[in-house]
């Protein structure tokens, strides 16, 4: 299974009915992938999990269900299927997500959050979808208030922008944050801004990476 095949499973997921939206996106669906990954979880569970009503997560675990990624065991709750973790695979080999943190005051921004992902080969990736501009733009467009690009180059995080590469000052900072995701030259930090607090700023982030792979992959 590549990248497309994956698309074409999550616009299928994602498909209105009855000119009605479901209450999810790819976000969700990724984040069920992963979380059940871990072991089986239930619906309530996962509606705290992914920040969504109850409702929306019975939709969710149907349409999951009818695509073969997910089977639901009416004791262990919801479990990936062979399917399941194959797409996963997928996404993961593209794309980690590393979490959300609270800043009182930093170089970044103060009292503010940041969401961050990984993005495997990374750099290759936002410069087949037209540059960092177009992918800040995105993470902005996504819901962030403002969206953050590192590239890691020769072990080091430089800030990219159209023309240059300038060097991270805090250096030690996204080590600390990135130190167990086994960062490689080529990978692209990338990071949504956020109101301190805001529940959905990996949300934003992780949308925005998610289209970075599909438009690579086109």
């Amino acid at each position: 299974m590549d990248v497309k095949e994956v698309f074409d499973i999550i616009d299928k997921i994602l498909l209105p009915k009855g000119n009605v939206k479901p209450g999810f996106t790819a976000y969700h669906i990724y984040l069920t992938l992963y979380e059940c990954s871990k072991g089986p979880s239930g619906r309530k569970a996962l509606s705290k999990i992914l920040s969504i009503g109850e409702g929306s997560v019975r939709t969710l675990v149907r349409r999951l269900s009818e695509a073969g990624l997910i089977f639901v065991d009416s004791v262990a709750g919801v479990l990936l299927t062979s399917k399941g973790f194959e797409v996963l695979k997928v996404l993961s080999s593209k794309l980690v997500i590393v979490g959300s943190q609270d800043l009182i005051s930093s170089d970044i921004c103060a009292r503010c959050r940041v969401s961050i992902t990984l993005l495997k080969n990374g750099i290759k990736l936002v410069e087949c979808v037209g540059g960092v501009l177009n992918v800040r733009d995105l993470v902005v467009k996504k819901g962030g208030v403002g969206g953050l690009i590192l590239y890691y180059i020769d072990g080091v995080f430089k800030l990219p922008n159209s023309k240059s590469l300038y060097d991270v000052t805090d250096q030690e900072f996204w080590r600390n944050i990135l130190k167990d995701y086994g960062v490689r030259d080529g990978d692209c930090v990338l990071v949504s801004i956020c109101k301190n607090g805001d529940v959905n700023c990996l949300m934003y982030v992780v949308e925005a990476a998610l289209e970075v792979v599909r438009g690579a992959a086109t």
